[in-house]
């Protein structure tokens, strides 16, 4: 069974492509067909041609008084003297033309020259209705045919060079779950042993360090961790009071910031709140923080904002860094700021899934070598 749309897309286009190669030759097929279609009209045409002439040369044998002029449910004809004017038609007026067969949009014609005759008609023509609805219907049966068997073929051979990495991809995933469940608990127990070091090494500039580093580390785990389960996290909304929640994640990072002589400014208007996923809050404002300190340059100054008008909530994250030479790939996962500073690049990647899943709106203004502002807009 098919079950992943990458798999089905895979199939898609190959099935396209081959199929696209294979109407080559079907295409000379159906050409070559409709010849042979007219080819026997044409000897159907003459043939009928020849009857007709066969009756009225009997006709001026047999000296009868009256001609009766053969008619067909197929075939309709007409007779013209040497002036080419009609002088009687089966069915309906016929158009005379000087070619041997002429084909119209509705029929096929031919032309037949007459020896002297007692209706002095000097020329024969002969139509019938052109049908390529054989044609049509073979061609038909026969794509139908060839893109079943492409698509057959296409989806083992698909299958069985997408299983490897469809294992591959199996092992990862459970070598990561291993991985973080493994560090899950060093990460808490090194977390609570600093937090009672730097109680009673107050302002360790070492210790402030090891507390940074351990904070990135977590940061980097939430991303992975979530990244891991995002297609697991239920779709749990609750009340949050935004600003309460930012002013404490504020201060969360704010260790990282001292690590770096990096100062926080907040503008952050109170009691606004909104119904998200708790999670999904965690990871759109942590990773914003985070790169804010992680692409900024010593001792310069971080800004953030929450604002409330009649009908959006404006969440701003603005910093004096490096600044985004490209900011068109920024949001694409394991893009990074610069080649330097270390990160799995997945952060950004996983704010913009939460952003298009919740319908808000990213704004995103860079100036290199001055900085980034990163505008997320809540509708109400």
């Amino acid at each position: 069974m098919i079950n992943s749309k990458s798999e089905l897309k895979y199939i898609v286009i190959q099935v396209t492509i081959t199929l696209l190669i294979a109407l080559i030759p079907i295409y000379f097929y159906i050409d070559a067909t409709k010849n042979n279609q007219d080819i026997k009209d044409k000897i159907d045409l003459q043939n009928y041609a020849n009857q007709i002439v066969f009756k009225i040369d009997y006709f001026e044998r047999q000296n009868n008084n009256i001609f009766y002029y053969p008619r067909s449910n197929i075939y309709f004809s007409s007779i013209f003297d040497k002036n080419k004017n009609e002088i009687f038609s089966s069915n309906q007026s016929l158009e005379f033309f000087y070619e041997d067969f002429k084909k119209f949009n509705d029929r096929f014609c031919y032309q037949k020259e007459l020896n002297q005759n007692i209706l002095d008609a000097s020329f024969l023509i002969v139509c019938k209705k052109v049908d390529y609805s054989e044609v049509i219907y073979n061609a038909l049966i026969l794509i139908s045919i060839v893109t079943f068997f492409i698509f057959l073929l296409s989806f083992f051979v698909i299958k069985q060079s997408i299983e490897p990495y469809k294992k591959l991809n199996i092992y990862l995933d459970e070598f990561l779950k291993d991985a973080m469940h493994e560090l899950k608990t060093p990460i808490g127990v090194a977390r609570i042993n600093i937090d009672m070091l730097s109680m009673r090494l107050r302002n360790d500039k070492n210790i402030l360090r090891v507390k940074s580093a351990l904070k990135n580390m977590t940061i980097i785990y939430e991303d992975l961790e979530y990244y891991m389960q995002q297609h697991e996290v239920k779709e749990l909304k609750t009340d949050i009071n935004l600003s309460s929640f930012l002013e404490k994640r504020v201060e969360f990072f704010n260790d990282l910031a001292v690590a770096r002589n990096i100062v926080f400014h907040k503008n952050i208007e109170a009691n606004i709140e909104i119904v998200f996923n708790e999670i999904e809050a965690y990871r759109i404002i942590d990773n914003n923080l985070s790169n804010a300190i992680k692409y900024s340059k010593n001792d310069s100054n971080i800004y953030v904002s929450l604002i409330k008008d009649d009908k959006n909530i404006r969440l701003v994250f603005k910093d004096e860094g490096v600044g985004i030479k490209d900011t068109s790939t920024v949001f694409k996962r394991y893009y990074r700021g610069d080649n330097i500073t270390g990160g799995f690049g997945i952060g950004l990647s996983i704010v913009k899934n939460i952003c298009d899943k919740n319908g808000i709106k990213i704004e995103l203004d860079s100036k290199e070598n001055q900085g980034s502002t990163f505008t997320y807009i809540f509708s109400l």
